[in-house]
């Protein structure tokens, strides 16, 4: 097989004989590698099905494919559900991209997980005073790929029913396994280093969360209607949950009350916390406060020098995990409590969200030592 550019080609061809017949087609690909993984998957699809299969009608490119289950997508499931599909799909077309649907083999889907897996993510960095701020690289995680994997399984699932397909070529790979450790639990001392440094409204946003337990988005798409401050039972409302457990009511604790009431006072917009650019729709929310909260890690070194409670790294999440952490503490063994104010429908989940410190658990040995 001979792989080959036209004169000012773009991409590469393929040339070879078979069972007699010559076959000269383009890849499709400018990428070398790319065209080399094609013609392999093509001329493996040839061997197996015969001549025949030059003959067949073009299937569609996976670049297509994907095109046509977003579609899909939007009209039959969920708006999450379809952002998380259109997320994934990004690193499949990278790699796959005009790569027809019918040459995707097992072999084509685990060498997509080998060059995934070997890949960086960019995370944001702290903003300096002047210049760039600095990019912090970390390795692709196995929730990432295997989130793309099952993207994957979905639109081959959809291909086979739709007929395009006799059968799906991703059902026999098998998911990576995940590291489900333990999220960072704060103590008071580093949540008041790092409130004392965080700036606003990163500062609100930390508060809330570590009083409400609420998921940073939807603390970002919590709306002014939502809250209610009236009477002696003030409490907010999470209208735009992912699940129907999700979509809940909160109470709110004194320090939230005094948050939040400030915030609404001042709202100009729906949101509590609205778009910080210059130019931003008023009434268009806050999508995340990541620069932000580095810059708050940074400053107080609650990861580094001033670290006290659990070890991991400092996340928005971390928030939320510490409030489940204090629930349970003070009120051992209310786990149906907490589920309803974290919006989940299984006790399985609301652990993953409740580690008790150090010296919680060095009291409760104690307390077994007492008469």
């Amino acid at each position: 097989m001979k792989l080959y550019k036209q004169p000012n080609g773009k991409t590469w061809s393929m040339r070879f004989v078979f069972e007699g017949r010559r076959v000269e087609r383009s890849t499709g690909y400018a990428n070398k590698r790319k065209a080399e993984a094609y013609a392999e998957a093509f001329r493996t699809r040839l061997r197996s099905e015969g001549i025949g299969f030059l003959e067949k009608k073009d299937y569609p490119t996976l670049k297509q494919a994907l095109a046509e289950f977003l579609e899909w997508s939007d009209t039959r499931q969920k708006k999450n559900t379809t952002k998380r599909y259109a997320t994934a799909s990004t690193a499949l077309i990278e790699h796959f991209g005009r790569m027809r649907v019918n040459l995707i083999g097992k072999p084509q889907i685990e060498g997509f997980i080998t060059w995934r897996r070997s890949q960086f993510v960019t995370a944001g960095g702290v903003k300096p005073k002047s210049g760039k701020p600095k990019k912090l690289k970390r390795k692709i995680s196995n929730a990432t790929v295997n989130r793309e994997l099952a993207c994957l399984k979905k639109v081959f699932s959809n291909l086979v029913a739709d007929g395009v397909l006799s059968s799906n070529p991703a059902r026999f790979v098998n998911f990576l396994a995940e590291q489900n450790e333990s999220g960072r639990v704060l103590d008071k001392n580093e949540e008041q280093l790092y409130l004392a440094t965080a700036s606003q409204p990163l500062r609100d946003y930390a508060m809330l969360l570590l009083e409400t337990g609420m998921r940073p988005n939807e603390l970002c798409r919590l709306g002014v209607r939502d809250v209610h401050l009236e009477g002696d039972k003030p409490y907010l409302v999470i209208t735009d949950g992912k699940t129907k457990a999700a979509r809940r009511s909160i109470p709110l604790s004194k320090r939230a009350l005094e948050v939040l009431s400030l915030r609404v006072r001042h709202a100009k917009g729906k949101y509590v916390f609205p778009a910080g650019r210059r130019g931003d729709d008023p009434n268009s929310s806050a999508l995340k406060f990541s620069n932000a909260h580095y810059g708050a890690l940074k400053r107080s070194k609650i990861d580094g020098l001033n670290r006290s409670g659990t070890h991991g790294s400092c996340t928005l999440y971390s928030f939320r995990h510490s409030f489940a952490t204090r629930f349970l503490e003070r009120r051992p063994g209310d786990l149906l409590t907490l589920a309803a104010l974290l919006g989940h429908s299984s006790l399985r989940m609301v652990m993953r969200y409740a580690h008790p410190s150090d010296n919680h658990k060095f009291e409760a040995i104690r307390s077994m030592e007492s008469p």
